[in-house]
């Protein structure tokens, strides 16, 4: 099974001008001010993380039998996942050692930002910034920005959490190196039924060739 299915997914709709979307979640916020914004989120490049993402969600979405319509959605899902900490501010985004608990705080608004950066795109589904705000929950609750729980948290969000932190394991950043792939399997085991959704992990597992990693 190719790991970006995006051959078979469904011609995205024609771009038409949308109505004025509500304001993102702070005061004065414009819409007009992050069309360029959002231009960049969904046009990063498939060897980018964010892309990365959306082929491996898109990829366990089909495992798991998901429709062509929704198969598409955690594709779209994966590239605006992140969208949102291009409004985070430069400091916080590249620092290369731990954040300080203000600067975590301004990080975990980033789903919210990309929740609402996904609903100025014209044609995004709901479910689609739905899954983009979610993607940071947990099963256990204890996940942000709303702790959400258990089957509280969308399918295509749960999708998302495991995709994203199997990427960000496997791939190398400035602040520490790609992980081995049986050190990140190991990992997303651990966290298996209280942070992942064992039946995502399994799909993703089974997308995945063994003993690899998609990196940049």
């Amino acid at each position: 099974m190719p790991l970006c299915p995006t051959a078979s997914l469904p011609a995205p709709r024609p771009h038409h001008p949308a109505p004025p979307p509500p304001p993102l979640e702070r005061p004065g916020w414009r819409c007009r001010a992050y069309r360029g914004v959002v231009d960049r989120a969904i046009g990063w490049p498939p060897t980018a993380h964010s892309g990365r993402v959306a082929c491996l969600a898109g990829a366990v979405a089909q495992d798991l039998g998901l429709s062509p319509a929704q198969i598409r959605e955690a594709y779209l899902a994966g590239l605006l996942h992140d969208s949102g900490k291009l409004l985070v501010s430069r400091q916080v985004r590249r620092k290369a050692g731990p954040l300080d608990p203000r600067e975590w705080r301004q990080m975990q608004r980033h789903p919210v930002y990309s929740a609402g950066l996904s609903r100025l795109v014209p044609g995004v589904p709901a479910a689609v910034w739905r899954a983009v705000r979610h993607h940071h929950e947990r099963l256990d609750g204890s996940g942000y920005p709303d702790r959400l729980a258990g089957d509280a948290v969308p399918l295509l969000a749960r999708i998302l959490a495991a995709c994203d932190v199997y990427d960000a394991l496997s791939s190398p950043r400035a602040y520490k190196a790609a992980w081995p792939a049986d050190e990140v399997w190991a990992e997303l085991s651990a966290h298996s039924g209280r942070h992942f959704d064992p039946a995502v992990v399994a799909a993703l597992r089974r997308c995945v060739p063994q003993g690899s990693a998609l990196q940049a």
